[in-house]
This record gives structure tokens, C-alpha cells and sequence, in this order.
């Protein structure tokens, strides 16, 4: 991901900058950092909504196959937006402790590779609609370079 920001922001930001004059770059500049920092908040919002809710998905399940007293179950179920760091309720079994812990662990790491997923998907769709964008950029200068030429 660090390496996806570090090949697309500079270049990004670049873009921006070098498409307006001088007296519109403050403007430019303001835009540009307000736009990509409320995507990163909303980005780690939404994601992490995703995260909790994929988590909670799969763990419910797995719990309630264990047959815990329902205590024990609401403990945890009361614990889901702590994820991996679920606090397992005193008193329970050494075997029952390592199911319930190694369902913790396989949620969290489920959830973890969906959000994951979907960032991979978004970073591809975004060099796409890059690609895209810029090569009808391109090709539009190509050809007006091509006809101020005809004309000279």
C-alpha cells in the first residue's frame, strides 16, 4: 500500500498543480490536500465498518457452535469492536479458551484480508480509470500538436 500511495500521489498532486496557472496553485494545493485527506478518513471509516461487521460475521456463527452458557456468549458478543482483542471470560475451559481464541483469530483474519480485498480492488479500478483518462489526454494532444502542424 505504501508503495501503491508513494507511485501515485507525487505524481498525482503534480497533475494538479501543473494544470492551473500560478495565481490558482494555493487554490489547487488546498483542494487537493482537502479531497485526499476526507478520502483517507472515509476510506478507514467505512473500512473499518467493514472490518467489524465482517467479524462479527463470521465469529457469531462459530461461537454459538461451541455451546457456551450464554453468558459467556454475551460477554463476547458485547466485545466485537475490540476484534483481536477480545477479552475471553474468566472460568472458561483450556479447550473451550483455545476454540473460542482460534475463532477469534480466524475472524479477525478474515475480516482483515476482506478489507484488504477491496483496497487492492479500488487501487485497481483507480489505475484503470487512470490509464484511461490520461490516455485520452494524450491522444487529444497527439492530435492537436498534429493539426498545429498542418497549419504552420
Amino acid at each position: 500500500m505504501s508503495l501503491g500511495m508513494a507511485i501515485t500521489v507525487a505524481p498525482l498532486t503534480t497533475t494538479v498543480m501543473n494544470s492551473v496557472g500560478e495565481g490558482e496553485a494555493g487554490t489547487a494545493s488546498g483542494i487537493n490536500n482537502a479531497v485526499s485527506r476526507t478520502g483517507g478518513l472515509l476510506a478507514i471509516a467505512v473500512l473499518n465498518i467493514v472490518l467489524v461487521g465482517v467479524f462479527g460475521g463470521i465469529l457469531e456463527p462459530r461461537v454459538s457452535s461451541l455451546n457456551l452458557p450464554a453468558g459467556v456468549r454475551q460477554a463476547i458478543a458485547g466485545q466485537y469492536s475490540r476484534l483481536a482483542g477480545i477479552e475471553i471470560p474468566r472460568g472458561v475451559g483450556g479447550t473451550i479458551q483455545a476454540a473460542i481464541q482460534q475463532a477469534i483469530n480466524d475472524a479477525y483474519i478474515t475480516g482483515f484480508r476482506t478489507v484488504m480485498l477491496i483496497c487492492a480492488g479500488l487501487a485497481l479500478a483507480s489505475a484503470v480509470i487512470s490509464w484511461l483518462m490520461i490516455a485520452g489526454k494524450v491522444a487529444n494532444r497527439a492530435g492537436s500538436a498534429a493539426a498545429v502542424e498542418q497549419h504552420s
